[in-house]
């Protein structure tokens, strides 16, 4: 079940962003819209996973380490 209200637009993310994909709790970089579906991928590399529009926000304040 979605927490949006009818009609509200989902969150449109910038490449590079730092986003949190509410369906699976986990935070990864947005990296595109294709098809439909945003491409997010972990902070520190490795596979992407796509995520619905709807279901993603923008990553809360988390530390982050270079």
């Amino acid at each position: 079940m979605s927490t949006r209200q009818r009609g509200t637009p989902a969150y449109r993310p910038h490449a590079g962003e730092l986003v949190l994909d509410r369906r699976t709790g986990r935070t990864g970089i947005y990296m595109d819209t294709i098809g439909g579906e945003h491409y997010l991928r972990p902070e520190g590399g490795g596979l992407e996973w796509t995520a619905e529009p709807g279901h993603v926000d923008p990553a809360p304040d988390t530390p982050r380490f270079s």
